[in-house]
């Protein structure tokens, strides 16, 4: 049930991976491939649960020190370990040759240019993100990207046309903060005036968007784009889509606008 005393929305930020943007291929499809070369047999659907696993971890380790920061041993040390926990997640042998053959042949999204044509793919757009920034903007909501990345992603939105959609881009290594932490939150909604009580986050890193979120005093929503988090797990809205995000959005305006 909505709850009437909501205070009112006034800017929405946005994860950018695996919430406006995806990876093509996805990532369990590329290890999938790489296992394949190496005659490996895997479950695609179990490779796209332990994901969930793997992108937990990476998400812990870059947040306590941002892996562009550490030196090139330690980067390679915790990317082979990440695809020891995928691995292991799937239920697949992690022994040392395995675990560095995969990786080996593991196309990686840092590893990928932007350009969904190119011959190892690249990022498209969500077909439902232009829709709902519009119909925030035009309800006067302000709309902004929260993206942990190694460089300004602000290029990366433009060239997938959704830029001017967004009254502020975001960049962690810009900030030199990664999510979960909260001057990462704090560098969108200060600088456009809101307060973080009016703000809320959606993103698909529970330990990371949802966390870092709720701490920096703003509320909180999960993207479930592959439908792969039970909402019993989770103590805030789920959206398969954003469609579905906005009407919440709307729909909470509404009920404070009443409660007002």
């Amino acid at each position: 049930m909505e709850r009437t005393n909501e205070l009112p929305i006034e800017l929405v930020t946005f994860d950018l991976y695996d919430t406006l943007i995806e990876l093509h291929p996805k990532r369990w499809e590329r290890l999938h491939r790489a296992l394949d070369r190496l005659g490996v047999a895997a479950d695609l659907d179990v490779l796209r649960d332990a994901d969930v696993i793997a992108e937990d971890y990476f998400t812990i380790v870059n947040g306590a020190i941002p892996i562009r920061d550490r030196p090139a041993a330690d980067r390679e040390r915790i990317r082979l370990e990440y695809m020891k926990v995928w691995l292991d997640a799937a239920g697949l042998p992690t022994d040392e040759l395995l675990v560095r053959n995969a990786r080996q042949n593991y196309m990686a999204e840092y590893e990928t240019p932007a350009v969904v044509e190119g011959p190892f793919g690249g990022y498209r757009a969500f077909p439902d993100v232009m829709a709902a920034t519009t119909r925030l903007h035009e309800a006067g909501v302000k709309t902004a990207i929260i993206s942990n990345a190694d460089s300004d992603v602000t290029e990366l939105c433009t060239h997938l046309e959704f830029a001017d959609g967004m009254d502020l881009i975001v960049t962690s290594a810009l900030i030199g903060y990664e999510k979960p932490h909260i001057r990462t939150f704090q560098a969108a909604f200060q600088p456009l005036g809101i307060d973080p009580a009016n703000g809320l986050h959606i993103g698909d890193q529970p330990k990371s968007d949802v966390v870092g979120a709720l701490n920096a005093g703003m509320r909180a929503a999960l993207i479930d784009r592959y439908e792969r988090h039970a909402p019993a797990n989770h103590e805030v809205p789920i959206f398969i889509g954003l469609e579905a995000l906005v009407d919440h959005v709307l729909r909470v305006n509404e009920l404070a606008a009443v409660a007002s």
